[in-house]
């Protein structure tokens, strides 16, 4: 069998089975579109954020009283919820969302939707655009591995910004690629709504390219003046003890440990332990340690492409963030589809580890099974170990390569 028959096998089989978890979605799209309609959705609390901050209650924006009066506005119908769908982003992240406010929340969710799928059209052509790993993938095994991706998936039905952040991502890795290092980490202060993952993404890089922080840090500084501008010194100090306090009590359920794919996650669920003891904390501390001191060691030292450092980033400040749900993965996409151009690549062998973490990672089954139905998501954190561990196998395999030929 010739190398050009063997990949177009390939892509057939991987294009199938990315088509089958793509329609598992569309399935889940309309099972659950009467709850969509009534405010069940994520979407929700920044429709919250944005209606507070646009009728000047933006002082109590982090007031859960004052949260719940605004949902019960627009979201009467909410059954399971008897108190605020709690808004737990920065205050700056907010104003994104004032414009949608000034129509209806239904069609504010559809409008917030459309532009989530041309972020992701546009994060598609700008990678291939960009990145030799990706542009031999075609157009259309890309476009059904976006809709095969659960997290791209359930990020777009909750309404999250996780598709946001992660243009925001690719941004930064396309002027890192160029050289343009400070371009870089302004592209990347975008995304610092979700700091939690950003701020770790960008002192891990820096360590390679410091310039980064040139771009990075301005941006940073800027929108902390804004929050403090928003709501103020006292404001600030009251949303760390707000997200905090949710995160210690659970925020009634809706926050649990055993359903993030991160060490916080794993350690709180083979240990039992509560993720508010001294004992959880420092183990959580000094495993995300380990991790980290272990990976800038290999982004300093190694000379793999920036997609792949960038994977090997963005998978540490997932395991080691404090904070992490499924659709917070949309943040690996790239990293995804590194392991697809490697199963559909006619010059690779195609060893069965590879293929069946590439399968485990597009399995929409599983995250189903973990997380909505076993709420214990964070056995998918072995997956990402597992990620982290084959791409830097996979860097040092090449170096050693390189240096042998030269």
């Amino acid at each position: 069998m010739g190398r050009l028959t063997v990949r177009r096998h390939r892509e057939k089989v991987a294009a199938l089975f990315l088509l089958a978890m793509a329609v598992s979605h569309v399935a889940m799209v309309l099972n659950v579109a009467h709850s969509l309609k009534n405010g069940y959705q994520d979407f929700t609390i920044f429709y919250t954020a944005g209606t507070m901050v646009r009728t000047g209650q933006t002082s109590t924006l982090y007031d859960p009283d004052a949260q719940y009066r605004v949902e019960k506005q627009f979201a009467p119908d909410v059954h399971i919820r008897h108190a605020a769908l709690p808004y737990i982003h920065t205050p700056f992240e907010a104003l994104l969302f004032v414009p949608l406010t000034f129509v209806g929340y239904v069609l504010a969710y559809v409008l917030w939707t459309a532009l989530n799928v041309a972020l992701i059209g546009l994060s598609l052509v700008l990678l291939r655009k960009h990145f030799a790993e990706i542009a031999e993938l075609s157009p259309m095994l890309l476009g059904l591995a976006a809709a095969g991706f659960f997290p791209i998936a359930i990020g777009l039905i909750q309404g999250q910004d996780t598709i946001l952040v992660l243009l925001s991502v690719v941004l930064s890795m396309i002027f890192l690629k160029d050289g343009r290092d400070a371009m870089a980490g302004s592209a990347l202060g975008l995304g610092l709504f979700k700091f939690h993952f950003i701020g770790p993404l960008a002192l891990i890089l820096a360590i390679r390219r410091p310039r980064l922080l040139a771009g990075f840090v301005p941006i940073a500084l800027g929108l902390a003046s804004l929050s403090i501008w928003m709501v103020g010194w006292g404001g600030v100090v009251h949303y760390v003890h707000y997200v905090l306090n949710l995160e210690r009590t659970g925020a009634g359920g809706a926050i649990m440990a055993s359903d993030m794919p991160n060490l916080r996650g794993l350690i709180d669920t083979l240990a039992g332990l509560r993720t508010d003891t001294g004992t959880s904390m420092a183990i959580t501390l000094l495993c995300s340690i380990a991790v980290l001191w272990t990976t800038q060691r290999r982004v300093r030292k190694g000379d793999e492409p920036v997609l792949h450092k960038f994977a090997l980033a963005t998978i540490v400040a997932i395991l080691i963030s404090y904070h992490a749900l499924p659709y917070d993965l949309v943040l690996l996409f790239p990293a995804a589809l590194i392991l697809l151009g490697e199963a559909i690549s006619e010059n690779t062998r195609l060893p069965a580890a590879g293929l069946g973490l590439l399968v485990l990672f597009f399995l929409t089954p599983l995250y189903v099974l973990l997380w909505l139905l076993l709420n214990q998501f964070a056995w998918f954190g072995f997956l990402l170990i597992w990620f982290l561990f084959r791409l830097s196998h996979s860097a040092s395999t090449q170096e050693s390569i390189l240096q042998k030929e030269t």
